[in-house]
This record gives structure tokens, C-alpha cells and sequence, in this order.
């Protein structure tokens, strides 16, 4: 092992503690490697203060930065693991350490819909989350066939059912051992959100630069921007600080639960559905087709288990236990 694999060992291991994450960018800085140092420092802050942002200001500095430093091709030194599904055809997860977040959106934030209830949840067990939505490559190399629309292998595979996920998902685990799934809403957002509390973890907008999205339709006061009338292939847009592409826009993404309002108190999320709306499954994130305000981090849509559109698709999760 590696003294780089020693400390992504740590980092799991200790789950929401930042200790490893902290003596990683000290190591970082002596290999010359500042400005990924610099990326874990701003991360491991971001995700200590997202519970009460308003006291502390600092944290628009911060994710600036972050956004600044992943544009610029800085990318996370986080733990990932990578499994081959075919010759040439490899998927990458990374990891999302266990924290506590605020789900759902403030009431002063544009655009939002009642069903946003803000609340906190703590996600008590880390997982492992798919580097960007599952393409058309990947699909398949496990399925054998590719149902979507627009066709291209770097493309996510799309016009997929929540049915038809779950039947990869479970040909995968079948495959290689371990229990992949969908994530939960509540992990979702977490992933998405990387310790921000904005509408999107780029910030208070969005622009056609860095997601697809219908941009005739800005956020806010976002300028226009290009409407590309289709999907584009996974990771070509500057990830989160988590090491995730396309968390905005592109294709919605299913999610493992069954529709439920939140209702007003914090949680610990443990993947069920109590309250649920039967036949109606949540999907994230936005997409190609739809306005900026759609891709928010918060925004929830649903649908029924079997509905397959050429802007439905899905990422891949898995846990270590």
C-alpha cells in the first residue's frame, strides 16, 4: 500500500471526522501539491459550517475558491475505487464521507417549491457514489443493449425506467460481489451539495458553461445562455468538491425512494420511505431539457417506476457493509 492509499484508508475509515482529510493536505503541501491541499482545506471548512451558514460568512469566500480551483482542473485527492466492466470501459466511484447536511431549500430562495421543506439530516454511514451518471458504455457493457435516445458511448444512457436501474443494479452486484443501488434522496443531495447551501454548488446561478441545461431559461439574473436540445457526455463540466460531474442538469437521476413530503423535523436517513406516495419515485438533478431553476440542488421530481424519457437516467451507489 501506498502512502497515499494509507491515508485514503484513514479517511474511510474515520468517516465524518476531518482529521485524515486535514493531515492529507498537509502531505499534499510537502509534495508540492498546493493547490489540491488548498481544495481539501476549503472542503473539510465548507462541510463543518453547512448547518449554520449564516453565521458564518466566510463560506462565500470558500466555495468561490473551490469553484475557482476546479475550474482551473484542480480535482479532489479523495478515496475513489474503480471496477472494469468491459475492455476499455471502466466505473469510478468516490467517496462521500458520513456528515450532517440541510436538505431542501430556505424560504427566501428563488423559484422554490413548497415541498423543499428545509431540515437537517445526518447520514450516519459514508458510501461510495459514481463519478457521473452511468453512460451509455457502461450500460452496455452489464446489459448488453443501449435503450437511448442520443446515442454516443461517453453519453449517459438514458430513456431508462426506475425498474430498469434496479435490474442493473442488480446484475452489477451479481456481477462483482458487492450490493450496488440507487441512492437515496437524502444522499443524493448531500453528493450534490458538498457542504454548500446555495442553490447549486456552483453558486447563486448557473450558466450553459458549466452544466446542460435549457439556457434560454437562466436562474435569477444568470445571463442566457446556449440550449443544446440534447445530452452531452458525462464529465465534459468542472465537477464538485466531492469529485462528481454533472450533479446539475444533463439527465435527471433516479433515486431509490418512493415520493414523501419531508415534513418539519431533522432526520437521520436510513433509506425508507415512511410517508410515502406509492408509484411515484423521485428523480434529481434536472436536465438538458429543462430550465436552470429545475437543476437547483433541492428541487425534487417524480414519476411512476416504468415512465423511460431521453432525459431519465441514473448513477450508481454503494456502501461498504
Amino acid at each position: 500500500m501506498s502512502e497515499l492509499d494509507g491515508f485514503h484508508a484513514a479517511i474511510v475509515e474515520y468517516g465524518a471526522d476531518p482529521a485524515p482529510r486535514l493531515i492529507l493536505a498537509d502531505w499534499l503541501d510537502e509534495h508540492d501539491r498546493p493547490d489540491e491541499a488548498e481544495l481539501m482545506r476549503l472542503h473539510v471548512a465548507l462541510l463543518a459550517t453547512c448547518c449554520d451558514p449564516k453565521n458564518h460568512p466566510e463560506r462565500v469566500r470558500q466555495q468561490a475558491r473551490i469553484v475557482e480551483l476546479l475550474a482551473a482542473g484542480v480535482r479532489p485527492c479523495l478515496p475513489r475505487q474503480t471496477i472494469a466492466l468491459a475492455k476499455g470501459v471502466d466505473m469510478t466511484f468516490a467517496w462521500i464521507a458520513p456528515g450532517t447536511f440541510r436538505m431542501g431549500s430556505p424560504s427566501e430562495e428563488p423559484e422554490r417549491f413548497e415541498d423543499e421543506t428545509l431540515h437537517e439530516v445526518t447520514l450516519a454511514q459514508g458510501f461510495y457514489f459514481g463519478i457521473h451518471a452511468v453512460s451509455q458504455a457502461q450500460w452496455q457493457a452489464v446489459m448488453g443493449d443501449n435503450p437511448s435516445h442520443f446515442k454516443g458511448k461517453n453519453r449517459p444512457v438514458e430513456q431508462v425506467s426506475w425498474e430498469d436501474c434496479q435490474a442493473f443494479c442488480t446484475k452489477l452486484s451479481q456481477r462483482e460481489g458487492k450490493r450496488y443501488g440507487l441512492p437515496s434522496e437524502a444522499e443524493w443531495e448531500y453528493a450534490c451539495r458538498a457542504g454548500t447551501t446555495t442553490p447549486f454548488f456552483l453558486g447563486d446561478t448557473l450558466s450553459t458553461e458549466q452544466a446542460n441545461y435549457d439556457g434560454n431559461y437562466p436562474y435569477k439574473e444568470g445571463a442566457q445562455g446556449e440550449y443544446r436540445e440534447q445530452t452531452t457526455p458525462v464529465g465534459i463540466f468542472p465537477p464538485n468538491a466531492w469529485g462528481l460531474f454533472d450533479m446539475h442538469g444533463n439527465i435527471f437521476e433516479w433515486c431509490k425512494d418512493e415520493y414523501r413530503p419531508y415534513g418539519d423535523v431533522n432526520t437521520t436517513d436510513t433509506m425508507e420511505t415512511d410517508n410515502r406516495i406509492e408509484d411515484a419515485r423521485i428523480l434529481r438533478g434536472g436536465s438538458w431539457s429543462y430550465n436552470a431553476s429545475i437543476c437547483r440542488a433541492a428541487y425534487r421530481a417524480w414519476f411512476a417506476p416504468p415512465a423511460r424519457f431521453n432525459y431519465f437516467g441514473f448513477r450508481v451507489a454503494f456502501r461498504l457493509d
